[in-house]
Formats: C-alpha cells, structure tokens, sequence
C-alpha cells in the first residue's frame, strides 16, 4: 500500500471502513486528493492507535459509511 493515490478514488474502494493516508497533496480547499494508504479496516480504534504509531508529516483518517447509523435521527 505504498503507491501515491487519488484519495476519493479509494475512498469509493472501501465502502463502510476507516482510511488512515498519509496526504501528499491537497486542493485549493486543503482537502486531502493525493496520498498514500496506510491501512484501512472496520474498527476505528484499530486506525486511530496505528495512526499514532505512524510517523507522517500529514496524516489523514476518514470514515467512508454512513456517519448516522440507520434507525438513528439527527436533531439540528
């Protein structure tokens, strides 16, 4: 997992996972577009202690599922 990649391109591959990238590149916005997968997996904690471990200048951790679980409503 070491190739530079389109990070919304993986983002699509791994569908109801966490991503830990190291960015390389971002957009005019500051969001991440190029990088590196550093792992990827169903359990958060799992990303976040090796998102820790991990030596980037620039670390990225996403979640590409649903954000609200379904049956669950939210109130703004």
């Amino acid at each position: 997992m070491s190739q530079i990649i389109n990070i919304p391109e993986v983002e699509k591959q791994y569908q109801d996972e966490w991503l830990l990238f190291e960015v390389l590149e971002v957009d005019e916005k500051h969001q991440p577009i190029k990088g590196k997968l550093l792992l990827h997996s169903k359990d958060r904690g799992k990303i976040h202690k090796k998102a820790v471990e991990y030596k980037c200048k620039h670390d990225y951790v996403t979640y590409t599922g649903d954000p609200i679980p379904k049956g669950w409503g939210v109130v703004v």
